[in-house]
């Protein structure tokens, strides 16, 4: 394991507790390529390729980002973007079945470039405020099964911790420390014993949790992956692949698209709609523009307005793109605001959607 992967691993997976995580650097992309061509062409090349892994990030949706649609990103990406540079690699790149030096090309991207790109094409965007993930990943090689956590990992683990960083998801591993190991055997997680997976990640309090289980059986590559939502909510599909790599991959590209369907939306005219947010237990200016602020900050959000103030009772005007049923699975990673629903006799009970200011950050 060199050294740079060791450091992804200790900054993505060892942090034992985290909620919604605010995820940096989703509009930019390093792109290795071997020097075998021109700069021109190295970087026209760099640039499509960083556009690729910028929408598939920012979209969260891999599948949606089809051959026509890539095609058509890689024909504009060099106008998009804000910032670049070439760094020379230190290790030798494989080429043509030789090793050649090579070129890191770092992109950053106008986020408005790309976010345009998305709507214009009905796909949607998926801000940074993203939930966190428990992982508990068990690995089978011929009939021998591993659970990995940060105290004990593995190269499956790491394979996943790559490409979970590459798909902007904020994922952490459980220690498989000593309480782990009285709560949950490799077996639970093997057999997807929702129950006991739900218990072990108690301690975490992340805002969902994972499962995989991936099997390499005399060179045959499978798995499945298990998703835990809040609210007793769960999804579960089959992964396949001819190496270590496409499965994982696999696995990133479904977690991916469980939480973009839930968080973000097709920011077109079509996809508008308005609601009333109502906030109690807001006792100062300071804490009203907190609360906006955090309110404008989430992604299917567009607009807010302050409609009125009623003592410690503040209300909202909010514009959002697609079903309100998002911008409460946004609100709900954070635990600025909690839910408080209104009596089903209150009059204001199909206008308003009601929370009560925590006071925690």
């Amino acid at each position: 394991m060199n050294s740079r992967i060791f450091l992804l691993l200790i900054s993505v997976l060892l942090i034992p507790t985290a909620n919604a995580v605010p995820v940096q650097g989703l509009y930019s992309a390093e792109i290795n390529l071997p020097v075998t061509q021109s700069e021109d062409q190295m970087l026209s090349q760099a640039f499509g390729l960083a556009a690729e892994e910028v929408l598939i990030k920012v979209s969260g949706d891999k599948e949606a980002i089809t051959s026509s649609v890539l095609a058509q990103a890689k024909r504009q990406a060099s106008a998009w973007v804000a910032q670049h540079s070439v760094a020379s690699l230190s290790e030798l790149l494989s080429f043509e079945g030789g090793l050649v030096p090579g070129k890191q090309v770092r992109v950053t991207f106008y986020q408005e470039s790309i976010d345009r790109f998305l709507s214009q094409n009905n796909l949607p965007v998926w801000g940074e405020n993203r939930p966190s993930v428990l992982v508990w990943l068990v690995s089978e090689t011929n009939g021998v099964r591993s659970l990995s956590g940060s105290r004990e990992p593995s190269v499956v683990l790491n394979e996943f911790a790559q490409s979970a960083n590459l798909a902007g998801l904020p994922i952490y591993a459980p220690l498989q420390d000593e309480v782990d190991k009285r709560t949950i055997s490799t077996a639970d997680v093997w057999g997807f014993f929702a129950d006991s997976i739900a218990r072990a990640s108690t301690r975490y309090q992340t805002d969902s949790v994972a499962a995989i289980r991936i099997s390499n059986y005399a060179g045959q590559m499978s798995g499945n992956l298990l998703v835990l939502l809040k609210g007793g909510e769960s999804e579960r599909f089959a992964l396949s692949g001819r190496t270590l790599k496409e499965v994982v991959d696999q696995a990133t590209t479904k977690l991916a698209k469980v939480f973009s369907s839930r968080y973000a939306s097709v920011r077109n005219s079509g996809s508008v709609s308005q609601l009333t947010v109502r906030v109690a237990g807001v006792e100062s200016y300071n804490v009203m523009s907190k609360v906006q602020s955090y309110l404008e900050s989430i992604g299917v959000v567009r607009n807010v307005t302050l409609l009125q103030v009623d003592g410690d009772t503040i209300e909202f005007a909010i514009e959002i793109d697609g079903d309100k049923q998002k911008l409460f699975n946004s609100i709900s990673l954070s635990r600025l605001l909690i839910s408080a629903p209104l009596n089903a006799l209150d009059p204001d009970a199909n206008r308003v959607a009601s929370y009560q200011y925590s006071g925690v950050n």
